[in-house]
C-alpha cells in the first residue's frame, strides 16, 4: 500500500456533533475537520446499547487501510491522515442524507425481508438506498424517492451508486487472500467543494465480514446478537487487513506487498537488475514490525506458548519480517536511499508498521 504520510499540523478544536460511534471538531483549516472514534456501540437504531472495547481504536485504524486502498484504487474519500490511535483527519462533508447498502450475500434484514435463508449468495450485487433518518428508522427508498424528498440530484445518485460498486470490486479483491467474506456493507457520502466523496467510516460497525472457511461473523452482528468475543473479532478484521497475504497484487491496494520474492519487491521498487551506473551491488536487511500501538495477536500467541513451555518471565513478544533484498547502487548513501523508499512505498504499511535496515558492500 502507498505511503500514508504523516499527520498534517492541524489543531483540533470545538466539538460540532457527536454521534453513535464518533465525535466531530472543527480544526483550524474550515475544511478539515478531527474525527474521535469512539468505544460506544448501539444496534437497531439506538435499542440496543454498549460497550465494545477497544472498538474506537480498531475502527480507526480499519478505516483508515480501506480508505488508503481505496485511493489506490481511484476512489476519492474524505480521508486526510490518522492522529493517533483512534482519531483521524478528513475533509469536511456536507452528508447527503442517503445510505448505500452493498449487498453480496444475502443476511440481516434482506433475509426478513426476502425469506431467503442468511448466506444465501446472490448471483449480482443489489444496491439499497435508505433515507438516512433515524426518527424514521431510516427507510427503505429508490431513485424515485430522493429525488421527490430532494435528497440528492439524478447525477449525484448515478454517481454514488457507481461509486459503491467500485468500492465493492476493490475490498473484495483485496479481502479474498485474507480468507474475508464481504457479505454487506454501509456507505455515506457527502460534498466537500461541490464534489462527492465518500466519507463516514468502513469497518467492521459498517460491514459483514465472515472468515471465508468457517462462516464465523466477525463485525458488529457479534454485539447485535449477544455471540461475544466481540473485541476479539474487531481485532482479528484488523490482524487480517493489516498483514500481507498471499495473492495480492501489486499496484492494487495489498497492505504490504513484501509477502512476494524480495527480488519482486526491490525490482518495483526501482532498485533490483544490472546497475545502469555503473556502480556496485549493496545487500540490504529489512526488519519491518507492528508498532507498539498496534495489537499484535501473533506475539500474544507465541508468548502464550512460552509460557506453557515453561517460559517463565517472557513478555512483550512482537511479530515481524525479515527481508534481504540486493540492491545495485553507485555509493551506500544511494543504495540506503533506495531501500528507505522501497521500505516506505511497498515493503512496509506506514498506518501499523514501522521499519529498520541495514546496508553492507557484497
Amino acid at each position: 500500500m502507498g505511503k500514508m504520510g504523516k499527520a498534517p499540523a492541524y489543531r483540533p478544536g470545538e466539538m460540532i456533533y457527536e454521534g453513535k460511534a464518533k465525535k466531530v471538531h472543527l480544526t483550524d483549516d474550515p475544511g478539515v475537520v478531527w474525527v474521535d472514534y469512539k468505544d460506544d456501540a448501539t444496534a437497531f437504531n439506538g435499542v440496543k446499547r454498549g460497550t465494545i472495547k477497544g472498538k474506537g481504536y480498531f475502527n480507526n485504524q480499519i478505516s483508515a487501510i480501506f480508505f488508503q486502498l481505496l485511493k489506490e484504487a481511484g476512489i476519492e474519500t474524505h480521508f486526510i491522515a490518522m492522529d493517533g490511535d483512534r482519531s483521524m483527519f478528513v475533509k469536511k462533508l456536507k452528508i447527503l442524507p442517503i445510505e448505500v447498502v452493498v449487498r453480496n450475500v444475502v443476511a440481516g434484514s434482506l433475509a426478513k425481508r426476502t425469506g431467503l435463508p442468511e448466506g444465501t449468495m446472490l448471483p449480482s450485487t443489489v444496491l439499497e438506498l435508505y433515507y438516512k433518518n433515524d426518527a424514521l428508522g431510516d427507510p427503505l427508498f429508490n431513485d424515485e424517492h430522493v429525488a421527490a424528498m430532494g435528497l440528492a440530484t439524478p447525477e449525484q445518485v448515478s454517481h454514488i451508486k457507481s461509486e459503491a460498486l467500485r468500492v465493492n470490486r476493490a475490498l473484495r479483491a483485496f479481502l479474498v487472500p485474507r480468507k474475508l467474506d464481504l457479505i454487506d456493507f454501509k456507505l455515506e457520502f457527502g460534498l466537500h467543494d461541490g464534489k462527492v466523496l465518500l466519507g463516514d467510516e468502513i469497518s467492521p460497525d459498517t460491514c459483514r465480514f465472515w472468515d471465508t472457511d468457517t462462516k464465523e461473523k466477525l463485525d458488529k452482528d457479534r454485539f447485535r446478537r449477544d455471540l461475544g468475543n466481540v473485541e476479539e473479532a474487531y481485532a482479528e478484521v484488523l490482524h487480517r487487513v493489516s498483514q500481507p497475504a498471499a495473492g495480492d497484487v501489486f499496484g492494487t491496494g495489498g497492505v504490504a506487498a513484501a509477502a512476494a520474492e524480495p527480488q519482486v519487491a526491490a525490482a518495483r521498487a526501482g532498485g533490483n537488475g544490472a546497475a545502469a551506473n555503473g556502480g556496485g551491488r549493496w545487500q540490504a536487511r529489512v526488519f519491518v514490525t507492528l508498532k507498539r500501538t498496534v495489537l499484535d495477536p501473533q506475539g500474544r500467541t507465541v508468548q502464550g506458548a512460552l509460557e506453557v513451555m515453561g517460559y517463565r518471565g517472557v513478555g512483550d513478544v512482537r511479530v515481524g519480517k525479515y527481508m534481504e533484498i540486493a540492491v545495485d547502487a553507485a555509493t551506500e548513501g544511494e543504495a540506503r536511499s533506495k531501500v528507505d523508499d522501497m521500505c516506505r512505498r511497498l515493503l512496509s504499511n506506514p498506518v501499523i508498521e514501522e521499519y529498520s535496515f541495514e546496508v553492507a558492500a557484497r
